[in-house]
């Protein structure tokens, strides 16, 4: 009997494939076709991995920091000059309070963890504005001192204050502005260190004090 393919062609003794339409005739040659035509299997993507929460970085170009250490800053001069009239030796503790009291609103306003260094540049930044509105102060006190109805007036009012009336030194400085204003001058650089590192020291020990978020199961 005749061996025909699929075709219709007569397929002649112990043919592996049709001469017509080149379709082999054995199994092993069908097999392997057929393995080499069908499609690989598809593979499966990598698992993503879930992305970490975006922390915001702590400076100048941050606005929440920025406003959250003026508010700070503007309180504690109000702290401040209450201290420097009842009580002058505390105010290093009332700078290092308004760091620590920056970094621990800003931590509670961001829910975000805070470092060492974030916690210290929080409390730099209220201590720069303190200076910077000290120094403004200043600045104006000696405009004022440099005329005599200025001088006047830093009289009589240093008089009312008991901390001036009983000092013979400070009265000694009033009685010579110029030696007053060069005092001022001087005095501003241990100034501006004292402010911004009694502050940063206060923001670095919020961070250090903040608790630490337990990892979730």
């Amino acid at each position: 009997m005749e061996e025909r393919c699929t075709c219709g062609a007569i397929l002649p003794e112990d043919a592996r494939f049709c001469h017509k339409c080149g379709k082999p005739q054995l199994e092993d040659d069908i097999a392997r076709l057929t393995a080499q035509e069908s499609p690989p299997a598809p593979t499966a993507p990598p698992p993503i991995a879930p992305a970490a929460p975006a922390t915001t970085r702590i400076g100048f170009s941050n606005l929440r920091a920025v406003l959250i250490t003026m508010a700070v800053a503007a309180l504690s001069l109000v702290i401040l000059y209450l201290a420097l009239l009842l009580l002058p030796p505390i105010v290093p503790v009332i700078l290092c309070g308004a760091g620590f009291a920056a970094a621990k609103f800003y931590k509670k306003q961001t829910l975000q963890p805070l470092t060492k260094g974030g916690g210290a540049f929080l409390g730099l930044m209220t201590g720069l504005w303190l200076f910077l509105v000290v120094a403004i102060c200043l600045a104006i006190f000696s405009l004022e001192v440099s005329s005599p109805a200025g001088q006047e007036i830093l009289k009589a009012a240093s008089s009312k204050v008991p901390q001036f009336a009983n000092n013979p030194e400070a009265a000694k400085l009033l009685e010579h502005p110029n030696e007053l204003l060069s005092g001022v001058r001087d005095a501003l650089i241990p100034m501006f260190f004292v402010i911004t590192i009694s502050a940063a020291f206060g923001g670095m020990l919020a961070a250090r004090t903040s608790p630490r978020r337990r990892p979730s199961a």
